[in-house]
């Protein structure tokens, strides 16, 4: 029996060791890796491409840009989205080695780009929820960029998706609105500016966008010499969504453990993922993929969740879990 009991206890171990996951944002950030610091490889080229994206994130109109100090600087795509030094800027990162980036204006054609993801939990109506991101224009790039200074860089909610696969997708008609943005012309190219504010939900959204939804006519423009600021280009990094007023730290979103909330364990050896929430009875779960795709669901048994993960690619998911309104996440890797 001793025996029995130490084999039992030290595979659990190894269980916990293997697949610690990483636990509820102590900020109540409700934007999945806000950060970008999480890829599934370090990107390569430019353009969002396959496999060079951040982990749940998407483009949503065009062909955004994901930047990282990990890029390998040796081939031209790696030049390209390194950090600090890549084709459109030298920056680093306001929090971290990564952040995004797209086009907020241009005198032809109206163009823009935007990068989007699902949130973690939907917005509850008539709550309020504070907003943050930090925005750069892009200058010094090695391809010699020289583009404008141009305002309106936002953040919008949706209630629903619009990624774009390859190079192709649905449009995305100005709104001439945004649920926080910069009115104020960004002038400020050597530092990191933040955009902050607050508002009352009236809808249950369930995904955030970036970029500038207004257009041509509504947008301000002052070149940056010796050009006319035919576009800007915008760098975006540390964005979070919050129902707490001190939720959005203003230097970066740190990731504990609390009491009371969540856990989530990968038994790999019957391919099945336990979540347990103390203090809920029942509960409901999901499990999205970083394309923010439902991959499974089900109900708790007392405080206890199981899910099967069959079928399942390795890398890295969130549990999505809910009980009359409140809502909670675990972030977990299932492994190769």
């Amino acid at each position: 029996m001793n025996g029995w009991w130490r084999r039992a206890a030290e595979k659990l171990a190894l269980c916990c060791l293997l697949f610690v996951v990483i636990l509820r944002c102590e900020a109540q950030n409700l934007v999945p890796n806000g950060s970008f610091e999480l890829a599934d490889t370090c990107p390569y080229t430019a353009g969002f491409q396959e496999g060079d994206q951040p982990l749940y994130w998407r483009k949503w109109l065009n062909s955004p840009d994901y930047f990282s100090a990990c890029a390998d600087t040796a081939t031209q795509g790696g030049a390209y989205i390194s950090v600090p030094q890549n084709g459109l800027a030298y920056q680093y990162a306001q929090d971290g080695d990564a952040y995004v980036g797209y086009y907020a204006y241009d005198i032809n054609g109206q163009y823009r780009e935007y990068i989007g993801t699902p949130l973690i939990a939907p917005l509850t109506v008539g709550a309020t929820y504070y907003l943050s991101f930090w925005a750069n224009i892009a200058t010094g790039g090695v391809d010699g960029y020289v583009g404008g200074l141009c305002n309106n860089m936002g953040l919008l909610f949706t209630m629903h998706s619009n990624v774009w696969v390859d190079f192709d997708g649905p449009a995305f008609p100005f709104r001439n609105y945004a649920h926080l943005y910069r009115a104020e012309v960004l002038t400020d190219t050597a530092n990191w500016t933040l955009v902050s504010g607050s508002f009352v939900a009236d809808s249950a959204y369930q995904y955030v966008v970036l970029g500038n939804f207004f257009d041509n006519d509504n947008t301000q423009v002052m070149p940056i010499p010796p050009l006319n600021g035919e576009n800007a280009y915008c760098l975006v990094d540390n964005v979070c969504v919050s129902p707490n007023s001190n939720g959005c730290d203003r230097t970066g979103i740190g990731e504990i453990h609390q009491p009371g909330e969540p856990t989530a364990f990968v038994d790999v050896a019957i391919g099945e993922l336990m979540v347990i929430w103390p203090g809920h009875a029942r509960f409901r779960g999901e499990v999205v993929d970083p394309a923010g795709r439902q991959v499974c669901r089900g109900g708790s048994v007392a405080e206890e969740l199981r899910l099967s993960l069959a079928g399942l690619s390795a890398g890295l998911y969130i549990a999505r879990l809910r009980q009359e309104g409140e809502y909670a996440f675990v972030k977990f890797v299932l492994p190769r």
